[in-house]
């Protein structure tokens, strides 16, 4: 058999094979499936698509978020690590290293992520301020306030 001619096969086959595993790779990531998230979302046919708040750096991005009643809000995990989303009541919150001394959940919400990519949606159908914070993570609080529908505030973050 000629040398020569033989490269090109290779070349061949080797690309074959390699298109091969990368279509297998990628086969194998459609049937992974999302975390469910401990409460359900609650549905709302007429909900307003909200802002993102990003879990990263230990901290939820941004801390504080004003919306309307009706807005659907949406925790995204940016981190290979585990988080929550846990509404509730937190206290002393150490204004040097921003951890908080103790955490109260009230059942509103509580999702866990998972891992990187994983999100969680909530729509906030009542006006007020909800706390929420990571179980995991002390230093990891936010407050989302929700005003009534006649107000002009959607999506706007601090």
């Amino acid at each position: 058999m000629d040398i020569a001619r033989s490269q090109p096969v290779r070349r061949r086959l080797a690309v074959c094979a390699a298109s091969l595993f990368i279509a297998a790779a990628g086969l194998a990531g459609c049937s992974a499936h999302a975390e469910t998230p401990a409460i359900a979302p609650t549905p709302t046919a007429s909900a307003h698509a909200g802002p993102v708040i990003n879990l990263s750096s230990l901290t939820f991005h941004p801390s504080t978020t004003t919306v309307r009643v009706g807005t659907t809000i949406t925790w995204r995990n940016d981190e290979p690590i585990t988080h929550t989303v846990t509404s509730g009541r937190f206290e002393g919150v150490d204004k040097t290293t921003g951890l908080r001394s103790s955490q109260d959940p009230d059942g509103t919400f509580n999702a866990k992520l998972a891992g990187k990519g994983k999100t969680f949606s909530f729509t906030f159908t009542k006006p007020g301020t909800y706390t929420y914070y990571c179980d995991i993570h002390q230093g990891m609080n936010a407050t989302i306030t929700v005003v009534a529908d006649s107000a002009s505030t959607e999506g706007n973050q601090k």
